[in-house]
């Protein structure tokens, strides 16, 4: 009886523990199968996605396609190739000074940050040296303290050892307690002297913290820089009688473009080359480029302490002093309100 008991235990024991394992085995399954819908959802949102992407891709080139026989019919027919050509040369030009200025901003922000960096080791090493140099003096004047106490120690122990015969016992002893006193406290500088030594050794360990990147002042002065050079390069190309027309061929379409006749045509083209070698051969880029900035730091202003752009408005204040072929000032132009060769695209936030 006894043992049908312990067999029938043991049999409920092991229903028990069999349904246990079914069951985590159930959970572990749901848990999969939800993995695996959710690893099926992402796979087909991300098919979903390329398939977008492919048929943006597929309209794009398409686009491109019909753009680029149109061109080849403008430039087939005789009436429009003239002008089709030089609307692209104007068009060239702005993309040609777009990347003057941005190219410009990119060198100088290059040369900053260099700059920028090397003051900020430098004004950390300097600070670090002034903090290690104070340890420094203070482990030099407890220096000077151990010294002053080994020499003390030094004559009490020679008085010491000069007292001879037991009659001097007592004095011997007297002397014992000041040199074991005096040693304490020697032990006691010598123990701070550690310390501070440690402390400066670990100042001198410490690496420069991260540099934050470009300071605000450094960001306005690069930034003044491009503009700069996008006032000279419109200066150039307005005086020379372009810039209307290289601003109307960054809006309008080639099929659009009216120059007039070949002669009209190529008497653009030839002053487009002309300009474009002309700025090439600039021998005072430098000189022109630091006046430019220098009007400009003198009339822009800024909403906030912390912004790098000037205010639009600001620069409506700056006058052109480069006159066009009938001797007239060129008229004013405001390099942010009017986009000039796109010229805050370049600019540093």
């Amino acid at each position: 009886m006894a043992r049908d008991d312990k067999f029938g235990a043991f049999t409920i024991r092991n229903e028990s523990r069999s349904q246990e394992i079914g069951e985590k085995q159930l959970i572990k399954l749901y848990r999969n199968r939800a993995e695996l819908k959710k690893e099926f959802k992402r796979l087909r949102d991300e098919r979903y996605n390329m398939e977008q992407l492919l048929e943006k891709k597929d309209r794009d080139l398409e686009k491109s396609r019909g753009e680029l026989t149109a061109f080849e019919t403008l430039l087939a027919e005789p009436t429009t190739a003239f002008n089709t050509m030089v609307f692209f040369q104007l068009r060239g030009i702005w993309e040609d000074c777009s990347g003057r200025v941005k190219k410009l901003v990119l060198e100088m922000t290059q040369m900053r940050e260099t700059r920028e960096r090397q003051l900020h080791v430098a004004e950390f090493s300097k600070a670090q040296g002034a903090r290690a140099e104070k340890f420094k003096l203070k482990e030099s004047a407890l220096q000077t303290e151990q010294d002053e106490f080994s020499e003390i120690i030094e004559k009490l122990q020679k008085n010491c050892d000069e007292l001879r015969g037991f009659w001097n016992f007592f004095k011997r002893r007297e002397f014992r307690v000041q040199i074991s006193e005096n040693e304490t406290q020697r032990e006691e500088l010598k123990h701070k002297s550690g310390q501070l030594a440690q402390k400066r050794q670990d100042i001198e360990a410490e690496q420069p913290p991260e540099f934050g990147g470009l300071s605000v002042q450094g960001r306005r002065a690069i930034n003044l820089v491009g503009l700069g050079s996008a006032h000279h390069l419109y200066e150039h190309y307005a005086s020379g009688g372009l810039y209307k027309l290289v601003k109307a061929a960054t809006v309008g379409r080639p099929r659009n473009a009216r120059y007039g006749d070949k002669a009209a045509c190529e008497k653009i083209m030839k002053r487009v080359n002309e300009l474009k070698v002309g700025l090439d051969k600039q021998k005072n880029f430098n000189q022109v480029l630091r006046e430019e900035t220098e009007r400009i730091k003198s009339v822009v202003s800024y909403r906030k302490d912390a912004d790098c752009i000037p205010l639009a408005k600001s620069l409506t204040k700056l006058p052109s002093r480069k006159a066009q072929g009938d001797g007239k000032l060129l008229e004013s132009v405001n390099l942010l309100a009017d986009q000039v060769w796109d010229v805050h695209d370049a600019m540093l936030n």
